[in-house]
């Protein structure tokens, strides 16, 4: 150990301070899970334990469970209390927090009646002001399905058909056939399906023909728990019955009966068909010719948005024309604001609404994860409020290969075909907030009627980084002859209206003046 002359004592011992103080720009924490994965069975209890390291009180800490996305999360606990808003529903009255051991940072995840769906990768994170850390916990899902059932079916040519089935396995089940001595015999076919709890159902089949056999087991097993359930059956002598002449009339009486009766079926069923489509093509004719007519009544209301950088969160470049946006793995070092996003990778635009109606256009391209629509001026930029109507959120998402309205349960919106582009039309004074894909011209979803107090402004948001962006259509000026019919029953009555413009360039060099040129570390 050094030892310092007593004039350089102050010196000295605030050196040792500085070298036992954690980094300056540290804003993480050591959060440690179980090396190996938690074994569940179907029905009971699961812990998924987490701990700080070193040990600290985790009492005053936000601790977020979840899976793919920070949220909706599996648990939520802030403030002393479980967040249920931020929930997700299928763990809705099944999940706990096991906090006895909060004091010395120890905390675990606890699961009733776990499900097949519960399995796969979990993550707990910690989080106190600036400072953040997660680790990742891997439960698996296992059952053990029912006892097996054999069916046997004795052929005309000496053979033996044995069929084996059983439900309720988790993960997907083997299954093999022995006969006492040790034989195996191979499955001729083998069928695995999901029940609507996410088990198994298995169906195994085998012919025997060889007539020495008497005896053969069904053997299932669950690999992951190291058992299985078996049945032995016997192998019945084959039995060749005799057809008399009265059974073959019989047989072919009710065949040409079966025949008669299922092309009477057929002709009433087409029937029923051709009239039921002529009355849906109809009725589909108005609906369409009603949504076109909605849509090009909005256009009429075109407005040219821009991006605001002051609300961009750090992992967003903008470009220089502030039309379009990418998200990023480096996070940019920008001045802090109290209108900037810190949590979602989120930016408004500039122009907020007070009155009237307004419309314009986002080129979504062929990229995934994104969410567009409209927001209040005042919501919560920082941490991560759920996005829905009551926190001042409407908007669509494209996030996997699913597209949703952002309501509190998430409406899946069942849509034709991908938007290349999408439009959105607010008009203040209706509460009316509506979406169309403008690859088709089709209605997309329209929330219902809100009323508004306050600025409302455009707003983007972006799931996934890449290098495709997400680009507000510009706005050109002058009439192209597109018109607006202005009574469905009188076609003849138009009004010509100014079309958008043509799309904004999205080349793949970024120009952002909110780029720094040294990027720091900060939580997602």
């Amino acid at each position: 150990m050094a030892v310092c002359p007593e004039p350089c004592l102050p010196a000295c011992v605030l050196t040792l301070l500085l070298l036992q103080l954690p980094g300056l720009d540290s804003a993480h924490l050591d959060v440690i899970g179980p090396p190996e994965p938690i074994l569940a069975v179907v029905g009971e209890a699961a812990e998924l334990p987490c701990h700080l390291s070193p040990t600290a009180s985790a009492a005053h800490m936000e601790l977020r469970w979840f899976r793919e996305k920070l949220s909706p999360a599996v648990l939520v606990h802030r403030d002393g209390r479980t967040q249920d808003a931020e929930q997700m529903p299928g763990y809705r009255g099944r999940v706990t927090l096991a906090q006895d051991d909060i004091a010395q940072g120890r905390v675990a995840l606890r699961i009733r009646g776990v499900q097949a769906s519960d399995d796969g990768e979990y993550r707990c994170l910690f989080r106190h002001n600036d400072s953040y850390g997660e680790a990742s916990v891997r439960l698996k899902v296992a059952a053990l399905g029912s006892d097996p059932h054999v069916h046997i079916d004795v052929q005309e040519s000496g053979e033996t058909r044995l069929q084996c089935t059983s439900v309720g396995w988790y993960p997907e089940p083997q299954v093999q056939w022995r006969a006492p001595g040790g034989e195996t015999f191979p499955s001729v076919s083998e069928s695995r399906n999901l029940d609507d709890k996410g088990l198994f159902a298995v169906a195994a089949s085998v012919v025997i023909r060889d007539t020495s056999v008497k005896n053969v087991s069904c053997c299932i097993q669950n690999t992951l728990l190291s058992q299985e359930k078996a049945v032995e059956v016997s192998i019945p002598a084959p039995i060749f019955p005799k057809l008399t002449p009265w059974m073959v009339v019989v047989a072919v009486i009710l065949m040409v009966l079966g025949i008669l009766t299922i092309g009477s079926i057929f002709f009433i069923w087409r029937l029923y068909k051709e009239r039921s489509s002529y009355r849906k093509s109809e009725f589909s004719s108005t609906e369409k010719l009603l949504e076109q007519l909605n849509w090009k009544k909005a256009t009429l209301h075109a407005v040219d948005v821009t991006l605001d950088p002051d609300t961009a969160h750090p992992h967003l470049f903008l470009y220089e024309d502030f039309k379009s946006v990418r998200l990023e793995d480096s996070r940019q070092k920008l001045p802090e604001k109290p209108e900037r996003f810190d949590s979602w990778p989120c930016v408004l635009g500039r122009e907020a609404f007070t009155s009237g109606a307004h419309y314009w256009e986002v080129e979504v391209g062929d990229r995934t994860d994104w969410a567009v629509g409209v927001c209040r001026e005042d919501v919560v930029k920082k941490g991560f409020d759920p996005m829905t109507p009551e926190n001042g959120f409407w908007a669509v998402e494209l996030y996997g290969n699913g597209y949703w309205a952002l309501t509190p349960l998430r409406t899946p919106l069942p849509l034709a075909g991908p938007p290349r582009r999408v439009g959105i039309f607010l008009d203040y004074e209706s509460g009316d907030i509506s979406f169309y894909n403008m690859t088709d011209g089709s209605h997309v979803y329209t929330f219902p009627s809100a009323s508004f107090s306050g600025p409302l402004r455009p707003f983007f948001c972006l799931w996934s980084c890449g290098k495709k962006p997400l680009t507000i259509c510009r706005i050109t000026d002058g009439l192209e002859g597109v018109t607006v019919a202005s009574d469905v029953k009188d076609p003849s009555k138009e009004i010509p209206l100014s079309p958008l413009g043509e799309d904004a360039a999205s080349g793949d060099t970024l120009h952002s003046k909110l780029i720094p040129t040294q990027p720091s570390q900060g939580p997602p």
